[in-house]
């Protein structure tokens, strides 16, 4: 780093820094005495790598003050803590996938429905769902429901659910 950026009064840094991704911010932590002493005293960026660190990401909007937003962090990683501690580390169910080996899926969770969409790039494309509030883990047979129509052929496909109100839009 050059002496003049160093020069800056704490304040500038705090603020230059507070625009980094928090992965840049941890990693100039340990470059040197004086940034790692702006780092470990600026509440603001002990937070923002906080944020970082579970995933997070916060505009810094100027409707709360960072102690606010600390308070609303904790709590939210208790809530995480807690979920943590209450699971099994068991999977629930398993579903057999119907397209073993493809490359071009994409699965998401909407609404207890597991819906797994094919794009075309390696076959033709299609979706299917699995009602996950009907399924029975025990012995029972997985019963997808695909989808596909003989027009999508030879096109790559894009879809976006809804589940809520029972649609499925197809981008061809």
């Amino acid at each position: 780093m050059s002496s003049t950026f160093l020069s800056l009064p704490n304040e500038v840094l705090v603020e230059k820094f507070s625009y980094l991704d928090p992965r840049d911010i941890a990693a100039c932590w340990p470059s040197c005495r004086q940034l790692n002493d702006i780092i470990v005293h600026s509440q603001l960026l002990q937070y923002l790598i906080r944020v970082g660190r579970s995933g997070l990401h916060d505009p810094l909007f100027p409707i709360y003050t960072i102690s606010q937003r600390i308070k609303a962090l904790e709590k939210w990683e208790t809530a995480w803590d807690d979920v943590e501690k209450k699971s099994s580390g068991q999977v629930k169910y398993k579903v057999a996938c119907p397209f073993e080996g493809r490359h071009d899926l994409i699965c998401r969770i909407l609404h207890d429905f597991l819906i797994m969409t094919r794009s075309g790039l390696y076959d033709d494309p299609g979706y299917g769902y699995v009602d996950l509030r009907a399924f029975q883990p025990e012995g029972g047979k997985c019963s997808w429901t695909m989808i596909a129509n003989h027009s999508w052929r030879g096109r790559n496909c894009f879809f976006v659910s809804f589940v809520e109100q029972d649609l499925v839009l197809v981008f061809l």
